[in-house]
């Protein structure tokens, strides 16, 4: 017999072959692979394992074998209890680790922000691929995308959608120009506009309730306030020299536009409105995004220099004389691409496509002192998902998982949401969200 296993054959007095006291079987101590490295794992308590006295035995002899404590035998023994133990309390048998987010726990976090308790949580998403807005359903760290209902009419074409605390709502266009809003869990309004041109990007405002559909091939906005219970369709001119990818849209339907005049250096920077017209506020290098304060009335907002790197914070937009504020972000800032505030206000947060990373930065006081929010990915937007805090980071590409930015506790974090599979995304036009349906099947 090998040294390391032990057998006993005891035989207790007058039986015919059993063992005597228990009946213990041939065990040979587990040998872990020379490769195997635990990592992650969870240190057993050394207090933890075989006490005499808890089974009626007074001596370190084994009540089995009669072997001492110290043995092969029982050392090998100890082990299999502590493991059996060791699953008992904790309810887990190997542990790995992973490079992937873990799961914010539902229920109220430090700060009172309810995290996810319950139904859709994290908005949808619009895959151009597809023709598709997805749900975005579980909670930051462990999401995973629903599968919306089949629509008729004409195919999408582009989508946007905001997600509050009790419903979601968004605007769809469709090939024939048919513009249209949809809302879930009550049917939304239906057609809004005609004609509206087919290659026009939508931008939603910070709390979603104001929305512009832009276009390089035409000459007016198409501006859309009251969202989403009362929405009023409006026409903007726009100035000479806009970029559809250089627009902010503020809740009150006010639109902050870099403007590139020829001969001029750099982007000018000006508001927008259906009373004041346009208005130039200032000017920057680069386009390096922009956000309206959501609570500002479209009277303030946060813009970036995509070339210096510089933030700058603009108030009094509504009056006769802007006042710009430089904003420091104490040198973590390298090459802002877009902008947004959090829904209070207080907050800039800043997507650096160079590090990558986005910076967090107070808005209107010293301290706290602005943090770096690393990512995994290389950021390109700030797109709101939701009312409450919830961003995208990466714009739509087939097979490749979205990055989203959670704001809503005290420590933000950025996550992803694996590609749609085969089975969920179906063919291009065949699945698309239906008027009035529920968040996902």
């Amino acid at each position: 017999m090998p040294p390391d296993s032990i057998a006993t054959n005891d035989k207790a007095p007058g039986s015919s072959g059993g063992r005597a006291g228990l009946n213990v079987p041939l065990i040979t101590p587990h040998r872990e692979p020379k490769s195997f490295q635990p990592r992650n794992c969870i240190a057993f308590p050394p207090h933890i394992g075989y006490n005499p006295s808890e089974f009626g035995h007074e001596d370190s002899t084994s009540f089995s074998t009669g072997q001492a404590m110290n043995s092969p035998w029982n050392a090998s023994f100890k082990l299999v209890l502590r493991a059996g133990l060791l699953g008992l309390l904790t309810g887990c048998a190997t542990v790995t680790s992973t490079n992937s987010p873990q799961p914010v726990s539902p229920g109220a976090s430090s700060n009172g922000v309810s995290v996810a308790p319950g139904g859709l949580q994290l908005g949808y998403i619009w895959h151009a691929d597809r023709g598709n807005l997805y749900p975005i359903l579980g909670v930051s760290g462990a999401a995973h995308y629903g599968s919306p209902a089949p629509v008729s009419g004409p195919p999408i074409i582009a989508a946007a959608a905001a997600t509050s605390a009790s419903s979601s709502w968004a605007l769809m266009l469709h090939k024939d120009g048919t513009l249209e809003e949809w809302s879930a869990p009550a049917p939304g309004v239906g057609t809004l506009a005609a004609a509206v041109a087919p290659d026009s990007r939508i931008l939603l405002s910070p709390s979603g309730t104001c929305a512009a559909l832009v276009s390089p091939s035409a000459s007016t906005a198409v501006v859309i306030t009251g969202l989403p219970s009362k929405p009023l369709v409006a026409n903007l001119s726009l100035p000479a020299g806009f970029a559809p990818n250089q627009i902010a849209v503020g809740n009150d339907g006010s639109i902050l536009a870099g403007v590139t005049r020829p001969g001029a250096g750099g982007i000018q920077l000006g508001i927008l409105s259906e009373t004041h017209g346009y208005t130039p506020i200032g000017a920057v290098q680069a386009w390096g995004g922009a956000s309206f304060l959501p609570s500002s009335a479209g009277d303030a907002a946060v813009f970036a220099d995509g070339a210096t790197a510089r933030l700058t914070y603009a108030s009094n937009l509504n009056g006769a004389s802007p006042v710009l504020a430089p904003l420091a972000d104490a040198g973590l800032l390298q090459r802002p691409v877009a902008v947004t505030v959090s829904p209070d206000g207080k907050w800039a947060y800043v997507a650096d496509s160079a590090k990558p990373q986005i910076v967090r930065l107070n808005i209107g006081a010293p301290a706290p002192a602005p943090s770096s929010i690393t990512c995994a990915c290389t950021p390109q937007q700030l797109v709101p998902l939701t009312t409450d805090g919830v961003y995208s980071l990466s714009s739509d590409v087939q097979g490749q998982p979205a990055w989203l930015l959670d704001t809503r506790t005290p420590q933000p974090r950025t996550f992803f949401v694996p590609a749609l599979p085969v089975s969920v995304a179906g063919q291009a036009g065949d699945t698309r969200v239906k008027q009035g349906s529920g968040a996902a099947q």
